[in-house]
């Protein structure tokens, strides 16, 4: 699956004592992290021990690029992400498509499937772990899609007093509970623009061309009622 610059892209300190990281060493702690817990190793039996002796390093090595458990987590997490597709003159419509759709790209791999369902599992042990997930790992797509609907707000065509945290989960969380909780391959943009265009038809201004309530022209319009 492909993925982000894993040294660049992994969240964590600076090497320590100014030593040169070894970006082979690196991506050998992030698979190894990545291929236990998608073995089925929980959060909690996973151990610095445990990365080490399958990367083939030494517990040192792990501990110089990363502070605890935690954090080699979340790089490994992070290491599998997809950078934010280019939006520069797509329209609003456009622009939320693709950053809806991008989630089934990186949600159609049953891996990460798997290590994401593991986070939420220790979620209600360890809340700061899942808030730190969302601060870190998919941070960028987060600012994109913050950037996108302002941009919708201030050029008029969403409204005015649209709650920007409950809009980005009204876009992402169909995608996520198909994927992640239900399991169910996505297998086209199809999804992503019924949910954008759902969301659109309730959020636009009368000023964009549809008011809240009206059937967008590139959605089926509803069948009459029967007499």
């Amino acid at each position: 699956m492909p993925h982000a610059d894993r040294a660049a892209a992994a969240p964590g300190p600076s090497p320590r004592g100014g030593r040169q990281r070894d970006p082979a060493a690196d991506e050998a702690i992030l698979d190894s992290t990545l291929g236990l817990l998608s073995e089925g190793c929980s959060f909690g039996d996973l151990s610095m021990d445990l990365v080490a002796q399958r990367a083939g390093v030494a517990r040192a090595t792990i501990y110089r690029r990363w502070r605890n458990k935690e954090e080699l987590v979340l790089a490994a997490l992070g290491s599998l992400d997809l950078p934010v597709p280019p939006l520069d003159g797509l329209s609003l419509r456009d622009r939320l498509v693709a950053l809806v759709d991008q989630l089934r790209h990186r949600g159609q791999d049953t891996n990460l499937h798997r290590l994401i369902g593991s986070l939420l599992g220790e979620a209600v042990r360890r809340p700061q772990l899942v808030e730190r997930f969302e601060n870190t790992v998919v941070a960028a797509r987060h600012e994109a899609l913050l950037r996108v609907l302002r941009d919708g707000i201030d050029a008029g065509e969403l409204c005015g007093d649209l709650d920007l945290d409950d809009a980005i989960e009204m876009l992402t969380g169909p995608m996520a509970a198909r994927l992640i909780l239900r399991q169910r391959p996505v297998e086209s943009v199809v999804f992503a623009e019924r949910i954008v265009d759902t969301f659109l038809n309730g959020t636009r201004t009368v000023r964009a061309g549809i008011s809240p309530g009206t059937t967008p022209e590139h959605l089926p319009q509803p069948e009459e009622p029967l007499p």
